[in-house]
């Protein structure tokens, strides 16, 4: 019984957050790990097209990546952890309801950085989600970039 419970708890984590293939994109995923206290755990993953990823899959912002995307570029990066925030509503993976983000110490970003957050399914972890566009984003640009929202793939809930 208490192996099953153990497994339960861990279920968010037994497949780490990734974002499904899609032709002409690269993805890529971290995993799970512990993230900056040993009993919070993460997964990040990304997806990008028309850029080559250069950052380690947990790099929050994907600097070395942001510095070389080209106009056409785009890159969604997403993380769940275990510290969810208390009354936070399902994350919804819709590009229009993104904010606009204010990068901290991130590389500069032409087209500007967008935010989605929230919790995951069941409530079992939170969900940030950031959007990178290369130029100001176009009708078309917003397009491809809800494509690739819509194959991230949210671990079912615990």
């Amino acid at each position: 019984m208490v192996a099953f419970l153990a497994a339960l708890a861990l279920a968010p984590w037994a497949h780490p957050l990734a974002f499904a293939p899609l032709p002409g994109w690269q993805t890529g995923m971290s995993g799970t790990h512990s993230a900056y206290v040993k009993t919070v755990l993460e997964s990040s993953a990304w997806i990008a097209r028309n850029v080559r990823y250069r950052d380690d899959s947990a790099a929050d912002p994907p600097n070395k990546t942001l510095a070389h995307l080209p106009r056409n570029g785009v890159i969604a990066w997403a993380v769940i952890s275990t510290s969810a925030e208390n009354g936070a509503k399902q994350v919804q993976l819709e590009l229009n309801k993104a904010k606009r983000f204010a990068c901290c110490e991130g590389a500069y970003v032409a087209g500007g950085d967008y935010e989605l957050s929230g919790s995951g399914p069941g409530r079992g972890y939170y969900v940030i989600v950031r959007i990178y566009f290369g130029s100001r984003p176009t009708g078309a640009l917003r397009a491809e970039a809800q494509r690739a929202l819509d194959r991230l793939e949210l671990p079912a809930p615990r």
